[in-house]
């Protein structure tokens, strides 16, 4: 059996140390308060009583820090097989531990193209990977200086972001001035598990109008294969805002085909070569364009979604990667569709009074899974991000169009019952021609 270390998890995550706790491997789980808000406390808490082996990350970023923080949590270095996580704010901290212990781990340099998004693009570029017109700028007056060059609409944000947190999108000057003005006032209020991984830098892109598609890519570092392909929902009014996601994406052989090479070919030319990677593309009219590469696999519901319908655990395939096991030879098999929606609130309102305590439990004959974190009387504020949500629901159907149908009609039951407007969604937007 083998012994691996995760710093910190994503909530669906813990999915992974339980697959390799069920294996009989040695799981060593690395974490920090710093990271709470990312996932609900029974989450967090059902993580650390996986583990054989639990300790605090206290906010290190130097190699030789983690190193001593596996063994302040009673594990040996010498031991370990592997070193991963499921978190974007992890990941960074997993590739550089596994690099100070010369074991397994997705490549330092790896994770660093990718979660840089100017170097991300510029490698692209350099590569001749089609991609958007972009500018690196660190004050509004650079910012204002590029878009003029790219292009209105632009969307700004950070280079290093995680969340969608301080994006917008910006259709004149005075809007640009608005996203500084803005983004200044979020950073200040948001958790500093957050801020702290913002460097003052801002992307100022194109604006990719078409279809939001994302990819869970698989590398076992030798060969890159696209698992699954899901097709986004967006906020209506906000597309940067995401609002759920369907597999499988409902894209032709030939489209699907073309999608995942594409992922493929940015996580090889980044070297995101050892792990599943979430890769976000839009589908444009002058064909697929990157939004973003995640060096670490997909987070929030999705993981569960495919899980309802694929033949093989992705958690499970997660973890036998990074124990040198070769990457599966095609995507993923699919039984079914599935389609999952966030619940978020449209503007800050109060729930009603009167919402019964256990008012959920007559919407799960209708679903497959979901829940929710809200009860009579609670307030909800605006979603702003990817950490603003207050429940999800799931459906499985036999096809993706019937999955996204019955989704919405439960989504649209739930609203009326809350007496709070949701976020509505967009699950197709018409590419301009």
């Amino acid at each position: 059996m083998s012994h691996l270390v995760f710093t910190e998890t994503s909530g669906s995550g813990v999915h992974a140390l339980a697959c390799a706790k069920r294996a009989g491997h040695t799981v060593t789980y690395l974490y920090s308060p710093r990271y709470d808000f990312t996932a609900p406390p029974g989450r967090r808490a059902l993580a650390r009583r996986l583990a054989d082996h639990t300790g605090e990350i206290h906010g290190e970023r130097r190699a030789e820090d983690l190193v001593t923080a596996v063994r302040a949590a009673g594990a040996r270095p010498g031991d370990v097989d592997a070193v991963l996580s499921t978190l974007a704010f992890g990941a960074p901290l997993a590739s550089a531990l596994a690099d100070a212990l010369g074991t397994r781990g997705t490549p330092v340099d790896g994770v660093a193209a990718a979660r840089d998004k100017g170097r991300c693009r510029a490698m692209l570029r350099e590569a001749g990977i089609p991609s958007l017109a972009f500018s690196v700028v660190r004050s509004e007056r650079e910012a204002l200086d590029a878009a003029t060059d790219i292009g209105y609409p632009v969307i700004i944000k950070p280079a290093l972001g995680v969340g969608k947190a301080a994006t917008s999108i910006a259709d004149g000057p005075a809007a640009v001035r608005g996203h500084f003005a803005g983004a200044a006032e979020e950073l200040r209020t948001m958790p500093v598990g957050m801020s702290g991984h913002f460097d003052g830098r801002y992307l100022v892109e194109e604006l990719a109008v078409g279809d939001l598609y994302s990819v869970e890519v698989a590398s076992d570092g030798r060969s890159f294969v696209p698992l699954v392909s899901a097709a986004r929902k967006t906020g209506v009014d906000n597309p940067v805002l995401e609002l759920g996601c369907s597999v499988p994406s409902g894209l032709g052989p030939a489209e699907e085909d073309e999608l995942g090479a594409y992922a493929a070919r940015v996580c090889r030319v980044l070297g995101l070569s050892l792990g599943v990677f979430h890769v976000e593309v839009m589908h444009t009219e002058n064909g697929f364009r990157l939004i973003e590469a995640n060096p670490r696999m997909a987070g929030g519901s999705l993981p569960e979604t495919i899980n309802a319908v694929s033949r093989r655990d992705i958690f499970g395939l997660l973890v036998d990667l990074f124990l040198g096991h070769p990457a599966p030879a095609g995507p993923l098999t699919l039984d079914a569709a599935a389609s999952h929606s966030l619940l978020a609130a449209a503007s800050a309102r109060t729930i009603r009074p009167d919402l019964p305590p256990h008012w959920f439990d007559a919407y799960l004959a209708r679903v497959h899974s979901g829940w929710v974190r809200v009860a009579g009387g609670d307030r909800v504020d605006v979603m702003r991000g990817n950490f603003d949500t207050f429940g999800v629901i799931r459906t499985v159907a036999a096809d993706a169009e019937r999955a996204q149908a019955c989704c919405a009609a439960v989504k649209g039951d739930v609203e009326r019952e809350l007496g709070v407007p949701l976020l509505a969604e967009n699950t197709r937007t018409l590419i301009r021609r």
